[in-house]
């Protein structure tokens, strides 16, 4: 299932609501459970919290294949002139990953970490596919970063190794992006990343959330990002330093991990830097594109 949220009108103080993706079709969800619901009772309803939501796609997921096999999501009407907003408008936390590839390490100069590199960015920066990147006056070299996102649907502390792939959801795209002269500045004083990587836009998400049973191997993924066309990143999850249930087990460790958690997995070599006029695209074939128009703050 791709799972999506979605507005009626382009206007930020409309409400959003769940739907999902079906050739090409835009459906709302819970008109989709109610359609379940007439065939085959089973006290299904779609909640009006997001998270509880993200915690119940296996569910929905079962009565989308129910009613695919019935030949019964043809006959659903769609919603059109809607506008597509992030799969998860805000997270309830982005956790997030860095140097998780070795070439990426190395290319910022860096050793390949021992254990991951967990920092934070904040769920106001989260912009949809197809929303400008702002780059804030004044802010000196700003660059992409493209990752696997996973989207936490269950609640899990201290978690194994070999129970983490049921604490996941699903898969999104996210664009780490990153002030890069700022993040130089404040590393050599011995800052945190957080500043340089949570100015609002900097965590586009998107285009949808592809539900776990669609991806069998979220560790054999390509990742390709490209501006204007041009290929900068390109590699496959596989060469992740720390593996997604690695990754699961040690945030668990620290902390309880709740549904609407996203976990962006780190990003590959070849990051490089945005100007007003860029297209930036992230993208992994099994989920979808994430692109955005770069502007600058004063335009």
């Amino acid at each position: 299932m791709k799972f999506v949220c979605y507005k009626e009108f382009d206007d930020p103080l409309e409400p959003t609501f769940p739907g999902l993706i079906y050739k090409g079709k835009t459906l709302p969800l819970a008109r989709v459970v109610a359609v379940a619901e007439a065939f085959h009772p089973r006290g299904v309803q779609v909640p009006d919290d997001l998270n509880a939501l993200i915690a119940l796609l296996p569910t929905f997921s079962a009565t989308l294949k129910d009613l695919e096999k019935n030949k019964v999501l043809d006959l659903i009407w769609q919603e059109v002139g809607v506008t597509i907003v992030a799969p998860l408008p805000r997270p309830n936390r982005i956790l997030a990953i860095g140097r998780n590839y070795a070439d990426h390490a190395k290319e910022l100069g860096n050793d390949v970490p021992d254990s991951p590199i967990v920092f934070m960015k904040p769920s106001t920066a989260v912009i949809a596919s197809g929303e400008n990147i702002v780059l804030p006056t004044g802010v000196g070299k700003v660059e992409h970063e493209g990752e696997l996102a996973v989207v936490i649907g269950k609640a899990g502390k201290h978690v194994s190794e070999e129970e983490a792939m049921s604490l996941v959801a699903g898969y999104t795209l996210c664009n780490d992006v990153t002030a890069r002269d700022r993040q130089t500045r404040d590393f050599a004083k011995g800052l945190p990343w957080f500043l340089s990587k949570g100015y609002d836009t900097f965590a586009p998400l998107g285009p949808c959330l592809v539900t776990v049973d669609e991806i069998k191997n979220p560790a054999d993924l390509t990742i390709t990002v490209t501006v204007n066309g041009e290929v900068r990143q390109q590699a496959n999850t596989s060469l992740m330093i720390f593996s997604i249930p690695k990754l699961i087990s040690y945030l668990s460790d620290q902390f309880a991990l709740e549904p609407g958690d996203v976990i962006i997995t780190g990003s590959p070599s070849g990051i490089g830097p945005l100007v007003a006029g860029d297209v930036v695209e992230v993208t992994i074939p099994e989920i979808g594109t994430l692109s955005n128009p770069v502007v600058n703050e004063e335009d």
